[in-house]
């Protein structure tokens, strides 16, 4: 530890005893039970924050007030292949079990949380120095008592060290929020678990095999790629507030990807993601191998298209593009944030330009029109199908142990509350229990309108819009981009931009349709949408009636805090999935978008065509 970082000079001094009082800890080995050893991880958890609560203190420091102890178990298969060939596989030999402890000091108002310090980065402590740890496969109760006394003395360490440079930090000034550190909930007692995915090694080698080497083979195809992995994770948490959870929730996906370049070499890249709870769920090997055919054929297609150079007017999102724009410039301004505490205005700022990553905030703006009146939008992880479609961002309880339930975001167009964790944002005093994978974020997040149109009836508005602005064509947009979200040179460009506090290039889109007036289509490729925002949305002229469900892993905002770091290694243990979130969005018709082609040069192409996979 990096005693020179501490605010108040006497920590270095005391924290040299803070070593002994863990040993003396350590020599009080509560002995095991006599119960069966499927047991011992939870025996072990309980007897470890029983005696963390009554003994923990570092001389006239302040004691624990809250501890949660999260185990995560984690195991799986997965393989990818490319042409036919394994890239790599794995099965049940990758199983993880990780320990995530969250430890507060102070109080419910005011506590060691929501501060901004820069810990030391080396793979040697950033485990400790986040709160999460390894902990043995085996049912040893003596050896996973043992680990579990060593993180929860490291974070309580480390928790002291947070409040005395929070508190350092607040000595001549106030908090810009005055907002208790975290929320009082009711206790609860929670098991949801499914059965596993049982799939066998061979038969996933096989299955990546053969659809690559299908992608593979088709000679308009430069590069492509099919992964699928079977999650198994399992969880268990126990908190010192008596609040105990137990769930799992088996995930297979299956990933293809392809990318193609146009005859002046730009790139153009799709992929697709299908996502099953249970193998009933799967789709055939025939329907797959169609969707691999499909997935080549709009590419190739897409290569021959004409470019769009500029467009400023009427735009259809339809189906899939109106979920994942909303998705993306929407949806992420619903996540409650806390601004953070801080010694230095430097890592405010650039908490603040980092947080910007993951979308644009109402925070403030409850009350606040922030879509048409005729559309509402709730949040529903009580929910499992819309129709005949699964949903994947349900659940019982969240990662804090809060009971699901609707949470009504939006009514008539009015923004009504933030999605939220146990840490309270301003409007919002408690939990709405969207806290999972080490963030807030939405769980199925459902936009109904109450004027919706036919299909036939929105596209004729939307040539009625064109017409009436006088333009040649409109745009409709049928596909935004890959499932799994942007791509890396995206992702590269909105972080300098945050970073610069300068506004992104704009979103690639990959399937835009010239519309004409007399409904004919021609497809357009290397469109960029341009300044869309959360705000665009209020400018909605109408929607559809029929609605798309989209699923797609939330990418979580970056985050300072320990609890994130802490519970996204436990995510990222073993074969684990990012968290889903399922979008129910209707097509979209919007006034006045603006369309782009890229400002960066395109590369050369190939001088020749790539080698078949065939033999």
């Amino acid at each position: 530890m990096n005693h020179k970082r501490l605010a108040w000079p006497i920590l270095p001094t005391l924290f040299l005893f803070a070593a002994g009082s863990g040993f003396l800890l350590a020599q009080q080995p509560a002995q095991p039970q006599s119960t069966s050893p499927q047991d011992a991880v939870s025996r072990a958890l309980r007897d470890e924050l029983a005696r963390s609560m009554e003994q923990l203190r570092l001389g006239d420091l302040a004691k624990p007030y809250f501890i949660t102890y999260r185990v995560h178990e984690s195991s799986g298969l997965a393989a990818s292949a490319m042409c036919g060939t394994l890239l790599g596989s794995n099965d049940d030999a990758s199983r993880a079990r990780t320990l995530s402890v969250e430890l507060r000091v102070g109080d419910y108002s005011f506590d060691n949380t929501n501060f901004v310090s820069f810990p030391s980065f080396s793979p040697g402590t950033l485990r400790q120095q986040f709160g999460f740890s390894q902990l043995p496969i085996d049912d040893d109760y003596l050896e996973i008592r043992r680990q579990i006394w060593l993180a929860t003395d490291a974070s309580y360490k480390q928790a002291l060290e947070q409040l005395a440079g929070k508190k350092a930090a607040l000595q001549n000034r106030t908090r810009s929020e005055d907002l208790p550190d975290l929320s009082k909930e009711s206790v609860t007692d929670t098991t949801d678990v499914a059965p596993p995915i049982e799939m066998k090694r061979p038969d996933v080698e096989s299955l990546v095999r053969t659809l690559s080497k299908l992608l593979g083979n088709l000679p308009t195809i430069d590069s492509s790629s099919v992964s699928l992995s079977v999650s198994n994770g399992r969880s268990l948490s126990l908190n010192s507030e008596g609040t105990r959870f137990e769930k799992s929730h088996p995930l297979l996906t299956l990933s293809a990807a392809a990318s193609t370049h146009a005859p002046d070499g730009m790139k153009l890249g799709d992929s697709i993601s299908l996502y099953a709870s249970s193998l009933d769920g799967v789709p055939s090997r025939e329907q797959l191998t169609l969707r691999m055919q499909d997935l080549a054929a709009r590419l190739t297609v897409l290569r021959d298209a004409p470019t769009l150079d500029h467009y400023n007017g009427p735009v259809l999102f339809d189906g899939r593009a109106a979920a994942e724009i909303f998705s993306r410039e929407f949806a992420p301004a619903f996540v409650g944030q806390r601004k953070p505490v801080s010694s230095a205005s430097e890592m405010e700022i650039a908490f603040q330009r980092f947080s910007q990553l993951g979308g644009p905030s109402f925070a403030g703006k409850i009350g606040a029109r922030v879509l048409p009146e005729f559309l509402n939008v709730t949040d529903n992880p009580t929910m499992i199908v819309y129709g005949k479609e699964p949903l994947f961002g349900g659940y019982k309880v969240d990662d804090e142990g809060v009971p699901a339930r609707e949470t009504k975001l939006v009514e008539n167009g009015i923004l009504k509350t933030l999605l939220t964790g146990r840490a309270p944002v301003e409007g919002v005093s408690h939990s709405t229990g969207n806290h999972r994978g080490g963030s807030v974020m939405p769980s199925n997040l459902i936009v109904g309108a109450r004027e919706g149109l036919s299909d036939t009836e929105l596209k004729n508005r939307f040539l009625e819009l064109v017409k009436k602005r006088g333009l040649e064509y409109g745009i409709l947009i049928r596909e935004i981009g890959s499932s799994s979200g942007t791509n890396m040179e995206e992702q590269a460009a909105a972080m300098l931009a945050a970073m610069t506090g300068q506004q992104g290039a704009g979103t690639s889109v990959l399937l835009a349709y010239k519309v004409y007036p007399d409904g004919h289509e021609q497809l357009v490729r290397g469109a960029l949408l341009s300044a869309m925002s959360a705000e665009s949305f209020k400018e909605i002229v109408a929607v559809s009636k029929s609605a798309t469900v989209f699923n797609t892993p939330h990418v979580p905002h970056f985050n300072f805090s320990s609890s994130f770091f802490s519970s996204f290694g436990e995510e990222m243990s073993g074969p684990a999935s990012l968290p889903l979130v399922s979008y129910v969005v209707p097509s979209m018709l919007l006034e006045d978008v603006s369309l782009i082609k890229p400002s960066q040069e395109t590369p050369k192409p190939p001088l020749s065509d790539p080698p078949s996979c065939a033999p």
